[in-house]
């Protein structure tokens, strides 16, 4: 008894996950072209910290527009619904486009060396 256990559930666990593969990812590619570790680590909290305002600062969206008149309640609801889900699938891909371009490049971003010489 007295023993604390500490557990993540959900979103921190995945958030966790996320750190965790980030660190092991940058250590592993800054070992093969002799980077200081606790740069890489540094590097890796950094990018971390990046993926996580992305995903969480996203802002509030509103949407204002003229509807039909004509409509009914079941109808004004539906439409509603509709431009809502819209606009949330394309801030979902939008998001889902910034991390995917960001995260492949960051090992040319947080190392000492670039995968390309053309740069």
């Amino acid at each position: 008894m007295g023993e604390v256990i500490h557990a993540t559930f959900g979103t921190e666990r995945e958030w966790k996950q996320t750190r965790d593969k980030t660190v092991d990812g940058l250590l592993t590619i800054g070992t093969l072209f002799g980077d200081d570790e606790e740069l890489m680590r540094a590097k890796a909290d950094c990018v971390y910290h990046i993926l996580r305002q992305i995903v969480e600062g996203i802002p509030t969206v509103q949407i204002t527009t003229r509807l039909p008149e004509n409509l009914s309640e079941e109808q004004l609801a539906i439409l509603t619904e509709s431009i809502r889900q819209a606009a949330l699938k394309g801030i979902e891909v939008a998001m889902t486009h910034s991390v995917q371009v960001l995260m492949s490049s960051i090992y040319d971003l947080c190392t000492s060396k670039l995968k390309d010489a053309r740069y």
